[in-house]
C-alpha cells in the first residue's frame, strides 16, 4: 500500500457500456452509470474515441481483434451530457483522436466542456492509429503525431488570446475569437492534459512544451516505468527540464484459474504499477462487468481501493 497522504485517483473507463446484456443498449445509459459511478465514490468517468470503425480491424496494443459494429459513442457528447448529471467526478477523454477534428472546433468543444462541468474536465489527447479512420474523415494518416502537436499549439492560441492568431504550415488564423475560452494564462492553464503518445525522443516535445501528463497504453508495470523513464530522461537531455511526468495507466489484467478476468487479483497487483510510476488508474469496465447485476460489485471493489490508497 502506498502511505496514506498519498492520494490515488481511481476512475472508470466505460467503453462498451452499452452491450445490451449489461446496461440494455442505448447511448443514455452513460448517464444512468455515471451516476452510480459519482455515487459509489469513484474518483472520475474515462471514455476512449474512435469516429469510425473499418472492417477486420487488429487493436494493435492488445493484439486482439475488434467488433467493428460496436458502440462508440462521441466522448466529448456523452461527457457534457455527464456533466450536467453529476457534481463531483473528473470527466476526461483517454484519448481523443485528435487530428480529426479541426483545432478551432476541438478548442471550442475543449473549453465548453470544461466550462460545463466547472473545471473537472481533463483533455487526453492521442493520434490515433487506425488507417481507415483517417481516410474516412478525409485526413492524411501519415505526420498524425506532428499535425497533433501543431494542433494543441493552435488550441492554446484559441484557448488564452482574445483574440487568436496562430501561423504554421497546418493551421493558420489572425484574429480569431474563440469564446469561451480558458481562463487564466497559457502558461498555468486550468485544463489538465494527458497525452497518449508513445514514449519516445521526439515526443518529449509534447511534455516540454505543454507539460502534462503521459497515458501508458500498455498495462504493464514494465512498460510504464520503461516509458516514464525513457520521457523524462529525453526531457531533460533536450530541454533541460527535469519534473516527474504523471502517468495515467489501466491496471494490468490478472486472470482467474479459467482464464477469466479477476478484479480481486487485479487490485492485488496495483503496488506494482505504483512503484513503476502510475500515479492514477482507468479500470477498464468491458474485462470485468459482463453482466448488469456485477456493476454494484465492481464499483463496491473500486471505492474499497479509493479508500485504502487515499486519505481521509
Amino acid at each position: 500500500m502506498t502511505s496514506p497522504e498519498v492520494r490515488l485517483p481511481i476512475k472508470i473507463n466505460v467503453n462498451m457500456l452499452t452491450t445490451d446484456h449489461v446496461f440494455g443498449g442505448g447511448v443514455r445509459a452513460f448517464v444512468d452509470a455515471a451516476r452510480m459511478i459519482e455515487d459509489a465514490g469513484i474518483d472520475g468517468i474515462v471514455m476512449p474515441d474512435h469516429v469510425v470503425f473499418g472492417s477486420n480491424v487488429t487493436y494493435p496494443f492488445g493484439g486482439w481483434a475488434l467488433d467493428s459494429s460496436a458502440s462508440w459513442p462521441e466522448p466529448m457528447a456523452v461527457l457534457s451530457a455527464i456533466a450536467g448529471a453529476t457534481r463531483r467526478v473528473d470527466l476526461v477523454t483517454n484519448v481523443i483522436i485528435a487530428p480529426l477534428r479541426s483545432a478551432a472546433l476541438l478548442a471550442k468543444q475543449a473549453a465548453t466542456l470544461f466550462g460545463l462541468s466547472e473545471g473537472r474536465f481533463q483533455l487526453g489527447v492521442g493520434a490515433g492509429w487506425q488507417r481507415q479512420e483517417y481516410d474516412a474523415s478525409g485526413v492524411k494518416f501519415a505526420g498524425r503525431s506532428d499535425a497533433l502537436f501543431d494542433q494543441m499549439k493552435a488550441c492554446r492560441a484559441l484557448w488564452h488570446q482574445r483574440p487568436a492568431s496562430y501561423h504554421s504550415q497546418r493551421t493558420a488564423f489572425d484574429d480569431i475569437w474563440c469564446v469561451p475560452g480558458l481562463p487564466g494564462e497559457a502558461a498555468n492553464s486550468p485544463l489538465k492534459l494527458w497525452f497518449g503518445v508513445a514514449p519516445s525522443p521526439a515526443n518529449a516535445r509534447f511534455f516540454a512544451e505543454f507539460g502534462g501528463g503521459w497515458s501508458c497504453i500498455y498495462p504493464d508495470p514494465k512498460a510504464i516505468a520503461e516509458g516514464r523513464a525513457a520521457l523524462q530522461a529525453a526531457l531533460f537531455k533536450q530541454f533541460g527540464i527535469e519534473r516527474r511526468i504523471p502517468v495515467r495507466a489501466a491496471p494490468p489484467i490478472q486472470f482467474d484459474a479459467s482464464g477469466a478476468p479477476d478484479l480481486a487479483r487485479t487490485i492485488d497487483s496495483l503496488h506494482l504499477s505504483i512503484e513503476a510510476g502510475a500515479t492514477e488508474f482507468d479500470f477498464p469496465l468491458m474485462f470485468y462487468v459482463s453482466e448488469r447485476n456485477q456493476f454494484d460489485g465492481f464499483l463496491r471493489a473500486l471505492n474499497d481501493v479509493v479508500r485504502d490508497y487515499s486519505a481521509k
